[in-house]
């Protein structure tokens, strides 16, 4: 590195330069210091004439002021309202003036060094080079599982629906000649995260040559990116490209979905009312039709005219009726809303059920298997399903040759990134993509808390959730304050029935402890709402928890043990707790009392949940599932055929 050479940048302001950076900015006073002097002298020491360009796109740190005050000849900085980093990055194009722009991130993740190969293959004729974490012979340091599991799924979809064949289109270190940097500027559109991808997609269709450069990327600490938020609206940004540039399916998709259905009280009701509900207000899709399972004796169903009753639990010819039933609606796609004990706890008919995806590929319908658990991760004896060593053994070993059959859908979802890996490791899926659970509703701001400090849990108890824990805690929080009330809210499991009755009768003289029964949908926000904090007397996990994105739709802290899907929703998705010991109701009432004593905890737990609840969006979900179904049907833009074969 040459000092002399940026002592002279610095003092002396250039007439014409052949190089300009752009660096977009938000809040970044705490790291833009140290990456403007990074930049700075090592660009320097490259022999180009060059300026550096810092966009400060609205931030509220102080960053434009602390920028301006550098008394650097050749550095600018432009203020603007926050648009998003799209918008900032093409007004410093706008401004830039040298041959080449290049546009990086205030973070140098991609270290600024890797800058002299970009220039070269954009020398040697390319268009636009890429800094690609992707391509052969890169290198990333310190990348999250969550964030490979994202990128993967993104890329494979992006080269499908778009003909954009860049392996990683979303590195922030971009190179261009500066005539084609400013035309495809001017007729982009997106100012969001996604606007990299719509600069690429536009030189795509013009023919441009867009070269990818391996490079070296660490990701920052700190980084303002959030894998699956950002991922999600990459994933409806992608959906507005398609609708400014392509050409829809006339009549929108035809959807089945495959769920347990309310009133019906069998697991993941709830989340098939919701996906079915958001998967309709979709432009892009003109029908859904549910097929449900059926009623029990005595309850009135006042189903909509889109729901189907087809299929029993525990029948072991679930799979020819939902079949004939798929023959009937003849739907572009179907979509099975599935944990493993979905179509029954017998073991027959259960596993027969988890046939019904591949046994629908096979005879012509498209489908996508939304998975909520895996047999590798269930607790097989706490999940009611245990027994002798055999027996459990042959359980594992079925199980294992059934999500090799369910893999056989056409593509399948999980719900968290270490389902993603376990299937992509463990059995060479590659028909695997994350889509996040997501939360019901757009939550509205939270209810003040009740004056009572009142506990709840929620769910389908008598398995692994057990309520004897909680209600051991509940005595001792008695003891400290005597008004503290438990709500048990929801309904036995299907392999225990009859567990709270038992329990109901087992405790009738603890206090303060009100069992709800069935919650009926409507009555959902008044339960959660009526409560301090919502507790998991959970002894093991099976998926993705609704109950705690629940609590964060209505603003409420959660009192949890750290263990299994649990902690991987607390480190992936933001969302907070307190923390207990499984089975230990002395941990679980110091947990509960460290919240319900402390209002400003509550709040703050509460405030933290809904915050992360608020950004992801069971409707942002589903345009991750209507990107795959377009590609998967083909009611997207006609594919080219080299897409065609990358589909197949």
């Amino acid at each position: 590195m040459s000092y002399p050479a940026f002592e002279q940048w610095r003092d002396e302001p250039l007439a014409r330069v052949t190089l300009s950076i752009v660096i977009p900015a938000y809040n970044e006073a705490e790291r833009i210091l140290p990456t403007l002097a990074a930049f700075a002298v090592a660009v320097s020491a490259m022999g180009e004439a060059w300026e550096l360009i810092v966009s400060d796109d609205g931030s509220r740190d102080g960053t434009a002021e602390l920028v301006a005050g550098l008394p650097w000849a050749n550095l600018r900085v432009l203020r603007h309202a926050n648009t998003g980093k799209g918008g900032a990055v093409r007004r410093g194009v706008r401004a830039a003036r040298g041959d080449l722009i290049l546009f990086a991130d205030a973070d140098n993740s991609t270290p600024i060094e890797e800058l002299p190969r970009l220039i070269a293959a954009v020398r040697a004729g390319a268009h636009v080079a890429i800094g690609s974490r992707a391509a052969e012979g890169a290198e990333e340091v310190g990348k999250s599982a969550v964030r490979r599991a994202v990128s993967g799924g993104l890329r494979r979809v992006t080269r499908l629906l778009t003909g954009v064949t860049a392996e990683d289109t979303q590195c922030g270190f971009k190179l261009f000649r500066a005539e084609v940097a400013h035309d495809l500027f001017q007729r982009s559109v997106l100012d969001g995260f996604s606007f990299d991808l719509e600069l690429l997609y536009l030189a795509s269709r013009a023919g441009l040559r867009v070269v990818e450069v391996p490079v070296r990327w660490v990701d920052a600490p700190d980084s303002k990116v959030d894998p699956l938020r950002d991922s999600v609206k990459f994933l409806r940004d992608l959906l507005t490209l398609r609708r400014l540039h392509g050409r829809p399916h006339r009549d929108g998709l035809h959807l089945a979905v495959v769920t347990a259905y309310p009133p019906g009280r069998r697991s993941l009701n709830e989340y098939g009312l919701h996906l079915s509900r958001v998967l309709a207000d979709k432009a892009e899709v003109g029908r859904v039709t549910i097929l449900a399972d059926r009623l029990g004796t005595g309850q009135a169903a006042g189903d909509a005219p889109n729901v189907r009753r087809v299929w029993d639990f525990n029948d072991p010819l679930t799979p020819l009726r939902l079949l004939l039933a798929l023959r009937r609606e003849r739907p572009d796609a179907v979509i099975f809303n599935l944990q493993m004990a979905s179509f029954g706890d017998r073991r027959v008919p259960a596993a027969l059920g988890l046939l019904t995806p591949v046994l629908a590929r096979a005879f012509g319908t498209p489908s996508v298997t939304l998975l909520h658990n895996l047999f590798e991760t269930v607790d097989l004896e706490r999940a009611g399903f245990g027994g002798k060593p055999l027996k459990v053994a042959l359980t594992r070993a079925f199980g294992r040759l059934f999500t090799r059959a369910l893999l056989g859908s056409n593509l399948v979802a999980t719900t968290l990134p270490r389902y993603v890996k376990l299937l992509r490791d463990g059995y060479g899926a590659r028909n695997v993509f994350l889509a996040p659970h997501g939360t019901f509703q757009l939550p509205l701001p939270p209810q003040p808390f009740p004056q009572v400090p009142t506990v709840m849990t929620f769910g389908k108890f008598g398995t692994y959730k057990r309520v004897e824990v909680l209600i051991g805690a509940h005595r001792r929080l008695l003891e400290r304050d005597p008004r503290v009330r438990l709500v048990i809210a929801g309904s036995d499991t299907p392999n225990m029935p009859g567990y709270l009755a038992g329990v109901q009768a087992q405790f009738a003289d603890v206090p303060n402890i009100t069992f709800t029964g069935y919650v009926a949908e409507e009555d959902v926000p008044r339960v959660f709402s009526d409560c301090t904090v919502v507790a998991f007397p959970y002894s093991a996990t099976t998926g993705s928890s609704g109950v705690l994105h629940q609590a964060g739709e209505f603003g409420r802290g959660a009192v949890m043990p750290n263990i299994g899907d649990l902690a991987d929703l607390i480190e992936e998705e933001g969302y907070r707790a307190e923390f207990f010991t499984p089975e230990d109701p002395e941990s679980l009432a110091e947990a509960l009392w460290r919240v319900i004593s402390d209002p400003r905890q509550a709040a703050a737990l509460g405030e933290a949940n809904w915050r992360v609840a608020s950004s992801l969006p069971l409707a942002d979900v589903a345009d991750w599932y209507l990107l795959h179904l377009e590609a998967l049907t083909g009611h997207g833009p006609a594919l080219t055929p080299h897409l065609q074969e990358a589909q197949a």
